[in-house]
């Protein structure tokens, strides 16, 4: 998995999924992901939910 390289640390992961069942969320989660926008997502919320998981 990337988050256990050193250059991927801290590398933001977003989930872009037709899934929204919160158990899929959680495995997002423990595999590393930063941030999940559920399909279809329109612009503003892909770029809404970039600007969260960006530092």
């Amino acid at each position: 998995m990337p988050r256990g390289l050193p250059n991927y640390k801290f590398m933001p992961i977003l989930f872009l999924t037709t899934e929204s069942q919160q158990s899929r969320r959680l495995e997002a989660k423990a595999a590393g992901a930063s941030g999940w926008l559920v399909k279809p997502a329109t612009a503003n919320e892909l770029l809404s939910t970039i600007k969260l998981v960006i530092p």
